[in-house]
């Protein structure tokens, strides 16, 4: 059974919360971080960890491809990953590569040399194609412009719809190059250079190190760096790319490229798929009475043992940009929180709570604790709660607090001289929130009903995550690996 919600009501009035509801995050360990945002809220304990990042700085070691994937840190070593397909190793402690593996397929798999010859030939024909429809590109949009001086121009008309008829055609010839069968896998798909194909954090389940690449490949290696086994599953399902982080859910390897599949960690293979519409945030796994679930940014309720779909319908979708779904929704106690928005049209943060009960859930669905209306923009960052209080910033760094009980807006501040968009998430450590733009801008901000910025640092274009353990932050940039604060 598929429960349905109208989630984008006008009434955006707050329930009240059972009596006694503590918000509290659970810190994440100081030694490792397995995972992208592990306490699913993004707080770290980390007791004194640095607030002016040059000056703490412990290192900085330059790399040779960026990507927007955050690292993680077990057993002492940095995992992280580089554009197109890499996945590193480094100490910790001082940055040092340990080693780096290549992910693409046609390293992955022994092919023969007539098909790599052939393959090649495939892939030249793509590459010109791409040349023309970027070139046929920049013709439309000059037309286009053309035709706001002058609407009435026949002549300009009759190009452009030339222009897109032959783009249409080269699409088509280009996709029929890339989906056949034979060749799928090891053709590299489209993907915007903002997205890349790194987007994707990695996971670890101690042992292991999973990720997860947009050439729709999943890579399993141990610590020393030794592949265990390699599976090509799809291309993502979006010309900008991917960036659904894999994670361990109830002894399933949950992965999303196109559809959202259930592996056997071990050996890789499907256990089930699950159709899915564009979506870029990663699910939050919640559990009722020692089910597994997890909650995805379009408002989706996934029972993980078999994949159903048993709620939809939670959260608001633009009727045209209805991918327009970025972050990753945070648990707290009971209640899962998450915001989505498009620019000049809508923006909607939501509070739900989950049943004690799993009768409740199959026949109820998450209950709605409120619903707001705010800035009508694009999040990028994921939702970041604090001792009562949800922070959002759009990803024109404008910052909302809102009351986490209640949904009522605190106060909205722009963040000035933020020039560049707010990709980071919000993260919580040592007293202090951790605000980035991938400008470079670092902003650290006390939490309270009140802005109060502390302090600011330019560390240089990034679009990942900060991570903290103990009083050391580490970041991965476009051009450097850091850390800073103190070992």
């Amino acid at each position: 059974m598929k429960l349905r919600n109208t989630a984008h009501s006008p009434n955006t009035t707050a329930l009240t919360l059972l009596a006694g509801l503590a918000i509290a995050a659970a810190s994440a360990s100081q030694a490792d971080i397995p995972s992208w945002r592990s306490t699913n809220n993004g707080i770290y304990d980390a007791p004194n960890p640095p607030v002016d990042w040059e000056k703490d700085l412990l290192f900085e070691i330059p790399l040779d491809t960026k990507s927007n994937g955050t690292p993680i840190l077990v057993d002492d070593k940095l995992f992280f990953t580089a554009e197109p397909a890499l996945l590193i190793c480094a100490d910790r402690k001082t940055g040092k590569v340990l080693w780096t593996r290549s992910n693409d397929l046609m390293e992955l798999n022994d092919i023969s040399d007539a098909k790599r010859k052939e393959l090649k030939t495939r892939l030249e024909s793509i590459a010109a194609i791409q040349k023309r429809i970027q070139r046929l590109r920049t013709d439309v949009r000059r037309l286009e412009r053309a035709l706001e001086k002058d609407e009435g121009n026949q002549v300009s008309k009759k190009s452009l719809q030339q222009k897109r008829r032959e783009s249409e055609e080269l699409n088509k010839e280009i996709n029929s190059l890339r989906s056949d069968a034979t060749f799928r896998e090891y053709i590299t798909p489209p993907s915007h250079n903002t997205n890349g194909y790194t987007s994707y954090t990695p996971y670890s389940d101690g042992t292991h190190i999973y990720a997860t690449f947009g050439l729709g490949v999943v890579v399993v290696y141990d610590l020393e760096g030794n592949r265990i086994w390699s599976k090509f599953v799809e291309h993502p399902d979006h010309n900008w790319g991917g960036a659904t982080m894999p994670q361990i859910v109830d002894g399933k390897l949950i992965i999303r490229f196109d559809d959202y599949h259930a592996l056997n960690p071990t050996t890789g293979k499907i256990l089930w798929s699950t159709p899915s519409e564009v979506v870029f945030g990663t699910p939050t796994p919640f559990q009722v009475e020692g089910q597994h679930f997890l909650f995805t940014a379009r408002g989706e309720v996934i029972r993980v043992s078999d994949g159903e779909v048993i709620q939809d319908g939670l959260v608001f979708l633009h009727a045209s940009r209805d991918w327009s779904i970025f972050n990753t929704p945070t648990l707290i106690g009971d209640v899962l929180y998450t915001v989505s928005g498009v620019e000049g049209d809508n923006g909607d943060a939501y509070a739900y709570r989950i049943p004690k009960f799993l009768d409740t859930l199959e026949k109820s669905g998450l209950e709605l604790v409120w619903h707001t209306q705010v800035n009508k923009d694009r999040y990028y960052s994921s939702v970041l709660i604090h001792e009562g209080l949800m922070y959002i910033v759009t990803r024109d760094n404008e910052m909302t607090t809102l009351d986490a009980a209640t949904g009522e807006i605190i106060y909205t501040h722009k963040i000035k001289g933020a020039r560049g968009t707010a990709y980071p998430s919000m993260v919580f450590a040592g007293g202090n929130i951790y605000l980035g733009s991938d400008d470079g801008t670092q902003v650290v901000l006390k939490p309270g009903r009140e802005f109060q910025e502390i302090a600011r640092n330019n560390l240089g274009p990034y679009r990942s995550t900060p991570i903290f353990t103990g009083d050391v932050a580490y970041l991965r940039t476009y051009e450097s690996l850091q850390a800073a604060g103190k070992l």
